[in-house]
Order: structure tokens, then sequence, then C-alpha cells
């Protein structure tokens, strides 16, 4: 008797401190609601293209070890795929500054590129160029 005593008392109890008021199911679904608006922002792939200074031809990225984007609003700093040397997945809209890492006798200049869909590219890509110099 006191085992169904015991057993009625804690099921009384589970339930009296499992129910969730309104106010837990409100706060539930606004926090469900922020993050799938932060999910659903627009986001772009970037990839670096070198080109030498002098003769303007095209230098492959990987020449230098890595690339750094810098969001110029925000200060966010976003470092290249450590699978693929140059590229940037999923950057968020805005204006950035791509850098890179120099070489020992090498590197390359900066520029500011849009990351806005205007400047996508057919393929899907936004294009930074920047001028690789070598001593």
């Amino acid at each position: 008797m006191k085992i169904f005593q015991k057993a009625v008392m804690l099921s009384a109890f589970c339930v009296l401190f499992s129910c969730e008021t309104e106010e837990n199911v409100t706060e539930m679904e606004t926090k469900s609601t922020v993050k799938t608006e932060k999910t659903s922002e627009v986001r772009f792939d970037v990839y670096i293209q070198l080109e030498d200074w002098q003769s303007g031809q095209s230098v492959p990225a990987n020449t230098l070890p890595g690339y750094s984007a810098t969001n110029v609003a925000t200060g966010a700093t976003f470092y290249d795929s450590m699978y693929e040397v140059g590229l940037f997945e999923s950057l968020p809209v805005g204006t950035y500054r791509f850098d890179a890492r120099d070489g020992y006798f090498d590197g390359a200049s900066s520029a500011i590129v849009e990351v806005i869909p205007a400047n996508e590219t057919p393929d899907g890509w936004i294009i930074a160029t920047l001028k690789y110099w070598s001593e």
C-alpha cells in the first residue's frame, strides 16, 4: 500500500511540475522564430583570384599561404577554407576587405569588394581579385 501511495504522489508531483505554462510556450515559439530568421540570411561564396601586378597573368590562389576577409562595417574577420585556399564559404552580405597572408618573398595587395547579389557571377561565385607581387 505504501508503494502505491508513493507512486501516486510521485506521478502527481511529476505532472504538476512538468506542465508548461502559456508564457513558456510563447517564449519557446518566439525563440524558434528568431532562429529561423537568422538562418534565412543571404550568404555568398567568394573566391580569391590572384593576378600578377606586372603581366596581368593569372596566378594560382594557393601560391600564398592563406587569406582573410574583414567586414568593413562590423569588423568581423573570416578566414578562407582550410580545405581549399582562397575560398570563403557563406559570407554574409556586406563590404569586405580581402587580405593575403604574405609568403617569404611574395604577397598580394588588399582589395575591397562588395558581397552583394549584383556582383555574383553566373556560376554563383563572387570573385575578389588581388594583385600578386614577388621579389
